[in-house]
Formats: C-alpha cells, structure tokens, sequence
C-alpha cells in the first residue's frame, strides 16, 4: 500500500514539474518576444519623431525599458543571437544619434537661409537703386564724360549685384531643400509639406519671380554688346537647367494651393520672356549703334524687316544722289557703311546673329550687295574731277603730238 502510495506520489510530482517547466518556458517566451516589441516600438517613435523635443522624450523610454528588463539580462542574450541585451540599446541610441543629427542640420540649414532671405532682400532694394541711378543718367540731356563714366561703373556693378542674387536664390533651393534633388526618392506628405513651409519662410517663389523681371528689365535698360548677349544667355541656360529639375517639383508641392500655381507657371512665361528679349536687345543695340553716328532708321524686330529696313534707306539715298549736296551723299555713305556698318555691324554684331540663327547669311549678302550698288552710283558724281583731268591731259598730249607732226613737215630737207 505504502509503495502504491509512493508512486502515485512521484507521478503527481512528475506532472506538477512538467506543467512548472511549461509555464517557465511560457513566461520566458513571454519575456523575450515583450522585449523585443518594445525596441521595435522605441526604434519606430525615434525614426518618426518630428521635433528635437519629442525626439528627447524618447530618452525616457530607453531608460525605464532597461530598468525594467535588467533582470532578464542573461535570457535575452541567450534568446537575442545574433544580438544580446547591451547590442539591442546599442541600436537604439545609433538610432536616436542620427535623428538628432537629422534635426541638428535642420537647424542649421533655416539658419542659413535665414541669411541667405536677408542678402537678397539687402541685393534686390541693392538693384532697384542701381536701376533706377541708370535710367536717370540714360534719361539726362546731357552726358559729360564724367555721367558716362558713372554710368558704365553703375552698369558694371549692376550686372554683378543681379548674378550674386541669383546665385544666393540657388543656394536657397540647394540647402532648403535637398529632398526634391533625391531623383529616386518619392516625396512623402511630411516631405511635401516641410519643403511648402520652409519655401514660403524664404519667399522662394516672390524672389526668383523677382530675380526674372529684374533680368528682363536690365536687358532693356542699358547698352550691350554680343559678349553682354552671351553672357545673359548664360545665365539662361544656368536658369533653365535649375528650373527643369525645380520647377516641376514644385508645382506638385503647391499643387493644393491653386494661387500658387499661377505664380510658379507664371515663372515660365517670365522666363519666355527673358530668353525672347536677347534677339530684340540685339536690334535695339544695333539701331543705337547707327544712331550714334546720326543714322535714324526705322525700328526693326526680326531679320526680316533689319535686311528690308537697311536695303529701303540705301535706296532712299541713292535716290537723293544729285539731289543733296555732293559732300552730304558722301558723308551719309561713310557714316553709314565705313563708321557703323563696317566697323561695328559687320564685326561684331552679324558673327552673333548668325551663330545664334537670328540672321543668316543671304540676308547679310543682300545689304552688301545694295551697299555696293550705292557706292558704285556715288563714284561717278564724287569723281568728276579724277575724269576731267584725264580729258586734259589727253588733249594736252594729243596738240603736243600734232605740232610735232606739223614741225617735221615745214622743216627743210
């Protein structure tokens, strides 16, 4: 009976310690699989936290979850391989570091462009008064050497305030928004939405809708050369290339805001006009040329009407030849072809319009081939004198020889 008793004893045990073993192992599971959802929710709160204040809070929870499992130190390093209990907080405090610098560069970046807002707002007021000490000297009757002298320095400065402020604008977009150059990245919502912000502190798109009437306005307002030209059209490119990868990125970020949508196709159409006012800078500039030299032509737009507006005023003064004084044809002609045209139009202005195709070259032929014309119709008129004195000369020779002749005969043999 005691023997029976015994082992009944020993099989209750047996039980009792299978179930004690099934519930320590239960709980361990427990403990482990707890432990590691908590690092993945810390892990999640710190990649997520949207300020270095939140992103400090966290700080708590890192420590209240190694107090809490402390004691489950030498399961977790069993259960966590390749990991252990240290590798997993060692995770978690990379992970926080790297936020924080995320937030740190945040910083510094509104800072900088903080300073970057404020030199071109000090360089746009910086330009409008140049512009407008320009337009004053142009406007003035009466321009000593003095006024010129002012007037190219203020121009030279000008041309160098308006290309630092579009540069400080692209340093703008580059350091406030790196994300919309990840070319393989997609915009998330809080991208979108911090890059809208940030642009609007720095009134991105006021100051580069700015930048393209201010470029506009300069082309129209001063004297320029083919180099001058290039250089603008330079500029352009550099625009333009910026402008491709921006633009677009933009128009999806304000795309919720319907006001700022106009304004940033409104850039385009700034921009159009921009790059159509090199060709007509270029006919106005040579215009001006002419004028200089008291040539008033009529205006012209395209090559077109440059190549008809040229051939009718040769024209019209190869119809006053005889009409006008001998001396004012000829001045007409060596102010027009020997003053402007050769020295200016031909050698430096036609090697531009036709690199850039405004002009082709039959069009140039054409003007040289009337130019010809006209001074060919000028000789006679101007030369008379050359004609004269070679009828004299050959009358003189002609009586000279017939008194020879009449000599020989009336001599006695």
């Amino acid at each position: 009976m005691k023997k029976l008793f015994s082992i009944k004893l020993i099989f209750i045990l047996l039980i009792i310690s299978c179930l004690t073993g099934d519930l320590f192992s239960q709980s361990d599971f427990e403990t482990v699989q707890n432990f590691k959802d908590s690092i993945k929710e810390i892990e999640k709160s710190i990649n997520s936290a949207k300020s270095i204040t939140e992103l400090n809070s966290i700080v708590a929870d890192i420590d209240r979850l190694r107090s809490e499992y402390t004691v489950h130190k030498s399961l977790l390093d069993k259960s966590l391989y390749p990991d252990n209990f240290e590798k997993s907080f060692e995770k978690l405090n990379l992970a926080f570091v790297i936020r924080n610098q995320d937030f740190t560069t945040i910083d510094i970046l509104q800072t900088e462009n903080l300073q970057l807002k404020e030199q071109v707002t000090v360089l746009n007021k910086r330009n409008s008064e140049l512009m407008n000490k320009i337009q004053d000297i142009e406007l003035s009757v009466n321009k000593d050497k003095s006024k010129e002298d002012e007037l190219n320095n203020l121009v030279t400065e000008l041309k160098s305030s308006l290309k630092k402020r579009d540069e400080l604008i692209y340093s703008i977009v580059d350091s406030l928004m790196p994300e919309l150059f990840a070319r393989d990245r997609q915009l998330s919502r809080e991208d979108k939405n911090n890059i809208y912000i940030q642009s609007e502190k720095n009134d991105l798109i006021t100051n580069i809708k700015t930048a393209l009437q201010e470029n506009i306005r300069f082309i129209y307002m001063t004297s320029l050369t083919p180099d001058d030209l290039s250089d603008i059209e330079n500029q352009q490119n550099q625009f333009a290339e910026f402008w491709q990868d921006t633009g677009v990125k933009l128009v999806d970020i304000y795309s919720s805001n319907k006001n700022h949508v106009a304004e940033i196709s409104g850039i385009d159409s700034l921009y159009n006009k921009w790059h159509d006012a090199i060709e007509l800078a270029a006919w106005i500039n040579i215009r001006q040329e002419f004028a200089y030299n008291h040539i008033i032509l009529l205006e012209f737009y395209n090559s077109s009407n440059f190549a008809e507006v040229m051939t009718s005023y040769i024209d019209e003064e190869i119809r006053n030849i005889g009409v006008k004084s001998e001396y004012e044809s000829e001045e007409k002609y060596h102010l027009f072809v020997d003053s402007t045209w050769i020295k200016n139009i031909k050698s430096d202005w036609i090697p531009f319009l036709i690199e850039k195709e405004i002009l082709n070259t039959e069009q140039v032929d054409r003007i040289d081939t009337k130019i010809s014309d006209w001074e060919a119709r000028l000789s006679p008129k101007s030369y008379d004198w050359i004609y004269v004195i070679v009828i004299i000369v050959a009358a003189a020779g002609m009586i000279f020889m017939n008194r020879k002749r009449i000599f020989k005969k009336s001599k006695p043999s």
